[in-house]
């Protein structure tokens, strides 16, 4: 008898526990969608790292914690793309603050807060200084000895009230994919450059580690970076070259 009481007591704690994890997580699922574009200053898409590897969107619901300041909500990061923009189609439905997080820009760009609903996209435009101002002199190319070369230059921005960084470093990714920011093949990527604040409109020409060995598509980015806090890059945009050897 103490047995069969101890199975029906059990089952019914079961049951009770069930049902209460149930009606805990009686939630909608997450069918927002926010969308956005980061450009800097002059209205050019801000080029970023694909991910989180120039930058980031940092989001936190105030809604959810309905003022109570005893509710800690932790920030969710969004993820980059090459052209700096960015989406998200899986959140939930509410009120967020939306900032761009830990980039190689001036720091006083305001937060904005943004309604999101289920089943619809909100669009978010960002607007951000850079550090640096990057632009292409001569285009990636193949010499005759079959390196893998471009030139570029630099313009440091300013902003009042701010003071800039000092101009770190320059380097030119080669990558076998369009996927190309922080990273390329190692083959060919050459070390960084330094570079100094002297060199501000100065031509810079960059090389691959090694002569090219294959026939194949290459992607090539150029990146500069500044001495502050994150130390994350400023980018040209990317180049597709079409290597054909001899």
């Amino acid at each position: 008898m103490k047995t069969k009481r101890y199975i029906i007591g059990t089952l019914l704690a079961a049951f009770v526990l069930i049902f209460t994890s149930c009606e805990m997580d009686n939630y909608d699922a997450p069918e927002a969608a926010i969308e956005g574009q980061v450009t800097d200053q002059n209205g050019n898409p801000f080029q970023t790292a694909n991910g989180k590897g120039s930058m980031a969107i940092r989001i936190v619901e105030t809604s959810y914690a309905g003022g109570d300041e005893s509710i800690v909500v932790t920030p969710q990061e969004l993820n980059m793309q090459q052209d700096g923009s960015f989406v998200n189609n899986k959140l939930f439905a509410g009120t967020y603050d939306v900032t761009p997080w830990q980039g190689a820009f001036f720091p006083d760009v305001e937060t904005q807060s943004v309604e999101l609903r289920n089943g619809r996209t909100t669009k978010v435009n960002i607007v951000v200084t850079p550090y640096l101002e990057l632009e292409w002199v001569d285009e990636p190319h193949l010499t005759s000895d079959n390196y893998l070369k471009a030139s570029f230059k630099f313009k440091r921005n300013e902003k009042s009230g701010l003071t800039a960084p000092d101009v770190k470093e320059a380097c030119m990714w080669i990558s076998r994919t369009q996927y190309c920011g922080t990273e390329g093949d190692g083959n060919y990527t050459p070390a960084p450059l330094k570079l100094t604040n002297a060199m501000e409109g100065d031509i810079i020409e960059l090389s691959s580690k090694i002569a090219i060995k294959y026939s194949m598509t290459y992607w090539v980015r150029i990146g500069a970076r500044c001495n502050d806090t994150y130390q994350k890059y400023n980018f040209t945009d990317i180049k597709k070259i079409d290597v054909k050897l001899n």
